[in-house]
Formats: structure tokens, sequence, C-alpha cells
């Protein structure tokens, strides 16, 4: 009995350190949040007016000359510098309001002409006429202390010389480089160098105002000439005296009359016709000279039409032989049609049957023009 109550004490005692240790305290509940009633929707605003968004301007074409952008030559460096050089140089030209050839024709035409690569000076020339472009622009790459140095080269049909920059960049800032290297050297020939148009950012073309307008030079007249021989026939009259130096000297008299053909200025043939007075074994003798001659003129003081003529005449003398006359003188105006020339250094050669004498002649003869 008493056994069975100490069972039955232990079994209460377990019981009661059992739900000791596996009681937990229970949380207290948690409050519910309050339910919010939702707001009435606002009624929908009123459908705004249409906006009408103004239609973007067109691009404006190009009314700029005709430009050949020849492909910029790589030298010593990557042909890709080359490329894009040429790029830049194609968007750029093309900004400032000039109508780039494309480059299907600008090889077409390269390749008919046969042109080696870079591109000579001549080249570019014969290229510009086989296009008809008025201006070309290429360029040379090279790389130089790790920087690109880029030789713009621009051909204005009309100019003798190229126009010539070096830009000097790294890669980074080369395409603004030359884009600002640009401007100036398209200037019109009209223009001043000293003046560079502005490009507007709106449409890209070049503006002019006030303090770039372009000064037009007036053009040079070129200086004409003098004409020594103003009219294409002329006809002279004059008197010759003829000297034979030595110990045995003379004097023979000539009255001449001459008439010349100018086909140019400077350059004429002549015709004379010269009443001689010899002498001969027995005393004086007369004859008739007659010569054919090229005659032209030299420039003494052009300004007040003086010249120096130079002749050269062969002839023959009737039942003598042939004679050969160098003539050099003073030419002088004394109206618009009529000169004065004066013979002052004329060696002439007598070819005669017993001899052969030089005399030294001096003349003066009146020359008109018609």
């Amino acid at each position: 009995m008493a056994r069975a109550q100490h069972l039955c004490l232990s079994g209460l005692l377990t019981l009661l350190h059992a739900g000791v240790l596996g009681a937990q305290p229970v949380p207290p509940p948690t409050a519910l949040p309050a339910v919010v009633e939702p707001a009435p929707p606002a009624p929908p605003a009123p459908p705004a007016a249409p906006v009408s968004m103004p239609a973007p301007a067109p691009t404006p074409a190009a009314e700029g000359p005709r430009t050949a952008v020849i492909d910029a030559a790589p030298i010593g460096v990557d042909a890709a510098a080359g490329r894009y050089v040429t790029n830049v140089l194609r968007e750029a030209i093309t900004a400032l309001g000039f109508q780039v050839i494309p480059q299907a024709e600008l090889y077409d035409a390269a390749r008919r002409l046969a042109l080696p690569f870079p591109v000579p000076t001549d080249g570019i020339f014969t290229l510009e006429r086989a296009l008809q472009a008025p201006l070309a622009v290429t360029a040379e790459v090279r790389a130089a202390q790790g920087q690109y140095v880029v030789h713009l080269r621009v051909r204005v049909a009309v100019e003798p010389d190229e126009r010539t920059h070096d830009v000097t960049a790294t890669q980074f800032q080369l395409g603004a480089a030359i884009r600002e290297a640009l401007p100036p050297l398209l200037v019109p020939p009209h223009v001043t160098q000293g003046t560079v148009p502005e490009v507007s950012a709106a449409t890209g073309e070049p503006t002019v105002t006030a303090s770039t307008e372009a000064t037009a030079t007036p053009p040079v007249r070129r200086r004409r000439r003098p004409r020594a021989h103003p009219q294409r026939w002329e006809v002279s009259v004059g008197a010759i005296a003829a000297l034979g130096p030595g110990r045995d000297g003379f004097v023979n008299a000539l009255i001449a009359a001459r008439v010349a053909y100018f086909p140019k200025d400077r350059l004429g043939i002549s015709l004379s016709a010269d009443y001689v007075n010899l002498r001969g074994r027995e005393g004086r003798v007369s004859n008739v000279l007659f010569l054919a001659g090229v005659e032209t003129a030299v420039d003494l003081l052009p300004e007040r039409r003086v010249f120096i003529p130079l002749r050269a005449e062969i002839g023959y003398l009737p039942s003598n032989g042939p004679v050969f006359r160098l003539t050099a003188g003073v030419s002088f105006s004394l109206a618009r049609r009529v000169r004065l020339n004066l013979d002052l250094l004329s060696p002439t050669l007598w070819v005669l049957p017993e001899s052969t004498p030089v005399t030294l002649d001096l003349g003066a003869h009146l020359v008109v023009g018609f």
C-alpha cells in the first residue's frame, strides 16, 4: 500500500516537473491594422489641347563650290589614321557648305588619269580639271613624338601655289584641330587671307559679318608692252654713207627706199632698192642695189617709244656681186605714225669680181607706217 502511494507521488512530481519545463509564454495578440477606407477616385482631367510641334527644318543643300577631297596619305603610320583624317575632312568640308564630290566619281577620275598616290601637285590640278572642280583638298599624316602631324594641302584652281597648313595633335584632339584649321584654308581667292568666315551653327554654312566682309581687290591690269611697230606696213626713205676704212679709204653714197611688212610686232620682212654712187676704176659710177631682209627691235626706252632696230639683209649689185649687211641703230618716234631711224652700226660686205671690200655704213631714214 505504501509502495503504491510512493509510485503515485513520484508520478505526480514527474508530471509537475515536465509541465514546468515545457511551458512557454504566450505572446500578446498583435493589434490588427486599422482598415482605411480608399478615397474616391479624382475625376479625370480634361484632355489638353494638342500642341503643334514645329517641323524640323530641312538640312540646306550645299551650295558651295564642288570640292574634291582626295584620300589622306599615311606616311609611316597605320592606314587607319589616313582613313580617319579623310573622313574628318569630308565631314568638316560638307559642314562648311561645300559640295564634296562622291568618292566613286573621284576614284573613277583618278583611275582614268592613272594618278599615283600620294597625288602630286600637278596631279591634283589635272584631277580638278577632269572633275570640273575649282577646289581640291588632301592631307599627309605622319607621327612625331607621340602625336600626329597632319599636313593639309588645299589646291585652288585659279592660284599658282598650294595652300598648306600643319596640324599637330594627339589622337583625341586630332579631329577638332583639323576642323579648326580648315576655314582659313578655304577662304575664296577674292577674300584677303587675313579674314576667316564664321560658320553658322544652325545651318553649317559660311556667314559673312561686317568684320569678315570680303574685301574685293581690284584686278591688277597688266601693263601693256609698247609696240615698236604699231602698223603692219612701213615705208621709209633715207640716205646712207658707206665708209671704206684703211689706207685706200673711200666713200659710197646711197639713197635708199624700203618697204616693210610686220605680221607681228618686232618681226617683219623688208625689200629695198638703193641708188648707189660708187667709186669705180676710172671715177664715180652709179648702180642700183636690191636688198631683202628681216627686221626686229629691242626696247631701249619703251615708255618714250625709243627702240633699237636690228636688221639683216642680203642683196645683189648688178655687174658686181652679192652684198651682205647687218644694221643696228636707234629709232625715235616723231608722231603716231612717223619715226626716225638712225643706222649707227652697219657693216656691209661687198663681193666684187676682183676684191671684197667692207664698209661701215651710217644712215638716217624717215619711216611712215600705215
